[in-house]
C-alpha cells in the first residue's frame, strides 16, 4: 500500500502544460482503457492518449494493480506528451 500511496503522490506532483481539455485513463491489473480502447499493453492507450492532446490525464487505478504497470503508462505518456497528470486510487476494482 505504502508503494500505492507514493505512486498516487508522483500522480499528483507530475504535470506540465497541454492544449485540450481533460482525459481518464484506467489501469486495471488486466488492462489499460480509455474511451472505448483496450488494451494489455500501455503503448496503444498512450497512442490514444497522444492522438487527443488531452490538457489534463486523470489516471485511475487500483489497489491491486501493480505500480510497475502504472508506471509503465506514466514514463510513456511523459516522454510523448506535455500534459497535467492527476491520480486517484479507485476504492472498488471494476473488472475488466
Amino acid at each position: 500500500m505504502a508503494k500505492q500511496a507514493r505512486l498516487l503522490l508522483l500522480l499528483l506532483l507530475a504535470g506540465c502544460s497541454g492544449s485540450s481539455s481533460h482525459l481518464e485513463v484506467r489501469i486495471l491489473p488486466s488492462e489499460y482503457q480509455v474511451g472505448d480502447v483496450r488494451s494489455a499493453l500501455a503503448t496503444p492507450i498512450v497512442d490514444e492518449v497522444v492522438r487527443r492532446k488531452p490538457k489534463k490525464v486523470l489516471v485511475s487505478f487500483c489497489g491491486t494493480t501493480p505500480p510497475r504497470k502504472t508506471m509503465q503508462f506514466i514514463d510513456e505518456l511523459r516522454a510523448r506528451l506535455q500534459t497535467d497528470l492527476n491520480g486517484v486510487l479507485l476504492e472498488e476494482c471494476p473488472e475488466s
